[in-house]
């Protein structure tokens, strides 16, 4: 008897002390946060290698590859801060006058370039006039704007720009990296493609490179950065050839962090133990673009029945896999002018084909719509993308079920490029990238750049054309909100094309990674947008490896 009581008596004591640990355990873990601690190498592979590492010999657009070693080798005067809006890089503090034409920016005191040597206002002078110049070979549209600003001193560490005329968007092209004059000022342009800095820059950035060869760029942290100091010693860029080749690497624990497109050829793939599935909203989308100069896409009733007829979410289910966010209008999520009042067609493909019998096109024998011998038959122009041709099928597929026929021509990106601006096309499933942080589309659909812009569909109307102009010279944010939330609605009674979706960037990376701008979905924060594939390392000297639990709060 007693020592069956002594049993239950240290079974009682074992349960307690159970119960008392997993209760310690819970507390601390609900009560504790990650504390961030320096060290720890991290290697993320990338697909494909940069070709030059002088951002005045390179367009972002054409190599991704070069535009993430700049996001970690140089700074901006600005940068695109977590709401999308300007925030100070290089740059302390910047100012408006009254015509809202001339910007004066107020360097950072004390801040240094890779070398040791200060970061000044010639440095900034240098870069933008060399923008200016012929020889920059980056995007042609940028220096184009650049050219007519001028660019002047305005004190020991000022520098102002004066605009022909006020243009809101502005400070989004002030990101652009700033350089250092004491090593390229001396250097002929014919000679920046030849010289060491393309291979070896030197910048002002979180990072610095110090080694670059075929297989890798290696970068260790800067400790004079003007931000916080990264955590994490040392960051490499691994190159691959092909995405299969970098996922297996990260299966093998090569590498720590692999990033690609959630429309791509990796969006399905189960990730290895260990890995976070983490992703971020990309400035992009991908869009399906009527061209309005002749034919039955010409009438408005057509195209609303089109809409109509089109479930977007049934598409993104079906061909992607749910892999991409519905997206209604060029307004991106993620913009501050998106509004979410304007609404779209909602699918009724019933109410589409009333629309359409209404305009006389009548069902034949064979089930495609026509009118006066005109049948409803369209091709779609699209790219040799796996993931285009199932949307193109599946848009094919809901439309053919209210009598509209879809021939789907799949040809190499650059002819489609090449179609769309010579406006050789009936229909085009197409993608724009890097949109930037502001939500500024006048090249997409103003009608002046109709013939040789970006408004491959044709747009004209004088409602959007005052409604884009406007919002792209008055400073106020909420007016600008005020003319695009107008617009929104406008473009979406023309439908002049039907925006699909917009793909997330996915960041698979170690579970160890912390604080990364890109989440994992479970996490329940909002996703944020990012500035091209490079916006991941845009808090990059916050990441981290190691860390330490804090107390926090009250132990309860």
């Amino acid at each position: 008897m007693a020592r069956r009581i002594r049993w239950q008596i240290l079974i009682a004591s074992i349960s307690a002390l159970t119960v008392l640990l997993l209760m310690s355990y819970l507390a601390l873990t609900r009560a504790s946060v990650a504390r961030p601690l320096a060290g720890g190498d991290y290697i993320e592979g990338v697909v494909g290698a940069p070709q030059h590492l002088n951002p005045l010999l390179v367009d972002p657009a054409s190599d991704p590859f070069a535009a993430d070693l700049h996001r970690l080798i140089f700074e901006g005067l600005t940068r695109p801060g977590p709401d999308g809006l300007p925030m100070p890089a290089l740059a302390e503090s910047w100012t408006v006058d009254d015509s809202e034409t001339v910007y004066t920016f107020t360097l950072r005191s004390g801040v240094t370039w890779h070398d040791g040597a200060p970061v000044t206002v010639d440095d900034v002078l240098f870069t933008f006039r060399a923008v200016q110049g012929p020889a920059f070979a980056g995007d042609q549209h940028v220096a184009a704007f650049w050219r007519t600003v001028l660019v002047d001193r305005a004190g020991e560490r000022s520098v102002s720009f004066r605009l022909d005329e006020p243009f809101a968007p502005f400070l989004r092209l002030t990101g652009f990296p700033i350089l250092p004059a004491h090593l390229l000022r001396d250097v002929p342009p014919e000679q920046w493609e030849a010289i060491a800095f393309n291979r070896m820059p030197v910048g002002a950035g979180p990072y610095r490179l110090i080694e670059l060869d075929d297989q890798r760029a290696l970068l260790r942290a800067n400790p004079s950065y003007f931000g916080s100091p990264p955590f994490i010693e040392t960051i490499e860029l691994r190159f691959f050839r092909t995405e299969q080749e970098a996922l297996a690497a990260l299966v093998r624990n090569e590498i720590q962090g692999l990033a690609f497109l959630s429309t791509g050829a990796l969006a399905d793939v189960n990730l290895p133990r260990g890995v976070v599935r983490r992703q971020a909203l990309l400035d992009a989308c991908t869009v399906l673009t009527f061209n309005l100069r002749d034919g039955s896409l010409s009438e408005i009733g057509v195209r609303r029945a089109l809409a109509m007829a089109l479930d977007k979410d049934v598409l993104i289910d079906r061909a992607l896999n749910g892999q991409a966010m519905r997206l209604d209008t060029p307004i991106l999520h993620g913009w501050w002018a998106r509004s979410p009042d304007v609404q779209w067609y909602e699918p009724d493909p019933a109410r589409a084909i009333s629309m359409l019998e209404t305009l006389g096109y009548v069902a034949g024998a064979d089930g495609i719509r026509a009118r006066d011998g005109q049948p409803l038959v369209f091709t779609l122009l699209t790219d040799s993308s796996p993931k285009r041709r199932a949307v193109a099928e599946e848009i094919a597929r809901q439309w053919g079920a209210i009598g509209v026929r879809i021939v789907i021509e799949q040809i190499e990106p650059d002819d489609l490029q090449r179609r769309l601006e010579t406006h050789d096309f009936m229909m085009a499933l197409h993608g724009w990238q890097r949109l930037g942080s502001d939500p500024d589309v006048f090249e997409l659909w103003h009608s002046s750049q109709a013939e040789r812009g970006r408004n491959y569909a044709g747009l004209a109307d004088a409602d959007i054309d005052e409604l884009l102009y406007n919002a792209r010279t008055i400073y106020d944010i909420a007016d600008r909100a005020a003319l695009y939330e107008a617009f929104q609605q406008r473009w979406g009674d023309l439908a002049p094309g039907i925006v699909l979706y917009q793909p997330f960037l996915i960041h698979a990376t170690v579970a160890d990674l912390g604080d990364t701008i890109a989440i994992a979905p479970g996490e329940g924060a909002a996703l944020h947008l990012i500035t091209g594939r490079e916006g991941r390392f845009a808090n990059v000297n916050r990441w981290y490896l190691r860390s330490a639990r804090e107390i926090r709060g009250d132990l309860r």
